[in-house]
C-alpha cells in the first residue's frame, strides 16, 4: 500500500470518528482536523468529506458544535484551491440557514454560559462571512435571509423581520455586547485590547461587518443598505446611515468590514447625490484618515470641526484595509461626476488627503490617494485653468468655518485646545 493510500485510509477512519456517537471521540477527531497544517492533507479532508460531517455536528452542545464550528471556520479561512471546494460544501449541506440559526439564538441567562454562547456565535459568524466572499454565497445569503419586499421603497412596517435585519440588529445593539470592562475565568479583559476583544469573543457579532461587506457585492445587498427605513415617529433613515458609526469602533474587525460596505454602496453612481448631501458621507469617509496634525486657520476653514477638534489626540486609522477602502469610496464618488468632486472640494477633502500621504507608508493605500487628488485638482471643463487647483490650496475667504456645535460663522482658534 502506497503512502497516499495509507494517508487516505488514515482520513476515513478520522471521519468514521467524527460520525461517532461517542463525544470524546468526536472531538478527538475534530482536534485533529485542527491539527493538520498541511495544505494537501487539508484539501484531501475536504475531498473525503469532512465538511457535511463537521456541518452536522455545528448545531450539537458544547463542547462538540463549537469545535465543529472552530475547525469549518479553519479550513474556510485558508487561501488555496481547496477553499472555494470547502464553502461550496458548506453551501451544498445546508449551512447558511444553519449558522444563521445559530447566530439568532438568544443569549443565556446564566453567565458561565455566556462565554461558550459568544464562541459559538462568533464561530459561525465567521463562517458566514467565509461563505459570502464567493458570489454564490453571497447571493444565496441575501436571497434567503431577505425577502423580495424588503429590497423595495417601501415601509418597513410593511415588511416581515428577515434574518438579515435581525442580525443587523444584533450587530447594533449593546446588549450582544460585552461590557467595556468583562470578568472572565477570573480575569479582567478591557475592549480596549483589540487582541483581546477578537481573541476571547467579546464581541461575537464583528463579523457581521463582514457579511454586510461581502452582501453588497450584489445589488440587492446594496439596496438593503441603501434603502429607507420609514417610521411614524423618526424622520426617515436608511439602513447604512445606521451603521456610519461603526467606522469610529474600537474592533477593528467591524471598522474594516463597514470600510469595504460604504465601498460596495458607492459602486451605485445614481446614489452619489444622496449619499454626499444627504447622508453626508463625505464626513464619515474622512474622519479615520484625519490624524493629529496641527492645521492653521485656512487650513481648518470649511472642515467638519469632528476632523480637527481632538488635535493632537486624534488618531488616523492604523488598519491599511480600512483606509483603502475608505479611499476607495472617495475615488469612486470622485468619478461619478462635477458636481459629486464640487461637495467633495466644499468639503476640503483635499487637506485631510494631503496629510494623511505625508505619513502613509504603503504604497497601495499612496498610490488612491494620489488618484483622489489628482481628481480634486483637475480642472472641470468650461473653467479656467487652475482654478480647482486654486480652491484647494487657497480656499475662498467666505467659506465658512463651522464652530463644534455645527453652526456657521467665526470662532476663536486661540480658545480651541
Amino acid at each position: 500500500m502506497t503512502s497516499s493510500q495509507d494517508e487516505t485510509k488514515v482520513y476515513e477512519e478520522l471521519l468514521e470518528f467524527l460520525r461517532s456517537d461517542r463525544t470524546d471521540l468526536r472531538i478527538a477527531a475534530i482536534d485533529a482536523v485542527l491539527s493538520i497544517r498541511e495544505r494537501d492533507s487539508m484539501a484531501k479532508l475536504i475531498q473525503l468529506g469532512v465538511v457535511s460531517s463537521l456541518v452536522k455536528s455545528c448545531s450539537h452542545p458544547d463542547p462538540v458544535g463549537i469545535k465543529a464550528l472552530q475547525a469549518l471556520a479553519y479550513l474556510s479561512s485558508n487561501s488555496g484551491s481547496f477553499e472555494s471546494q470547502c464553502i461550496e460544501d458548506l453551501l451544498d449541506a445546508g449551512a447558511l440557514s444553519r449558522l444563521t440559526e445559530i447566530c439568532l439564538t438568544s443569549l443565556p441567562s446564566l453567565e458561565k454560559e455566556i462565554d461558550e454562547w459568544r464562541k459559538r456565535i462568533n464561530f459561525s459568524m465567521a463562517l458566514l462571512a467565509n461563505m459570502t466572499r464567493i458570489e454564490r454565497g453571497a447571493v444565496e445569503f441575501v436571497g434567503k435571509s431577505l425577502p423580495d419586499e424588503a429590497v423595495r421603497e417601501v415601509k418597513i412596517e410593511t415588511v416581515p423581520k428577515a434574518s438579515m435585519e435581525l442580525l443587523l440588529n444584533r450587530f447594533l445593539s449593546d446588549h450582544f455586547i460585552a461590557d467595556e470592562e468583562l470578568i472572565l475565568n477570573g480575569e479582567q479583559f478591557s475592549l480596549e485590547n483589540e487582541s483581546e476583544l477578537d481573541s476571547h469573543h467579546l464581541d461575537p457579532y464583528q463579523h457581521f461587518a463582514a457579511v454586510l461587506m461581502n452582501s453588497t457585492q450584489t445589488e440587492v445587498g446594496r439596496k438593503f443598505l441603501l434603502r429607507l427605513k420609514h417610521h411614524k415617529a423618526t424622520p426617515s433613515s436608511s439602513v447604512l446611515e445606521s451603521i456610519l458609526p461603526q467606522l469610529r469602533s474600537k474592533n477593528s474587525i467591524r471598522r474594516r468590514g463597514i470600510a469595504g460596505t460604504i465601498k460596495n454602496c458607492c459602486l451605485n453612481s445614481e446614489s452619489a447625490w444622496w449619499l454626499l448631501n444627504e447622508l453626508s458621507l463625505t464626513k464619515h469617509l474622512l474622519y479615520p484618515l484625519a490624524g493629529p496634525e496641527e492645521l492653521d486657520i485656512d487650513e481648518k476653514r470649511g472642515l467638519d470641526p469632528d476632523l480637527w477638534l481632538e488635535g493632537p489626540d486624534k488618531t488616523r486609522e492604523p488598519d491599511r484595509h480600512t483606509r483603502l477602502y475608505l479611499l476607495e469610496s472617495i475615488l469612486l464618488l470622485c468619478a461619478t461626476g462635477r458636481n459629486s468632486r464640487k461637495t467633495l472640494r466644499l468639503a476640503r477633502s483635499y487637506i485631510i488627503l494631503k496629510f494623511a500621504d505625508m505619513v502613509e507608508e504603503d504604497e497601495e493605500v499612496s498610490d488612491c490617494i494620489n488618484d483622489c487628488v489628482q481628481y480634486l485638482r483637475r480642472d472641470e471643463e468650461g473653467t479656467r485653468e487652475g482654478s480647482s487647483d486654486d480652491w484647494m490650496v487657497k480656499p475662498s475667504k467666505a467659506l465658512p468655518i463651522c464652530s463644534s456645535a455645527g453652526t456657521v460663522g467665526k470662532i476663536d482658534y486661540d480658545d480651541v485646545d
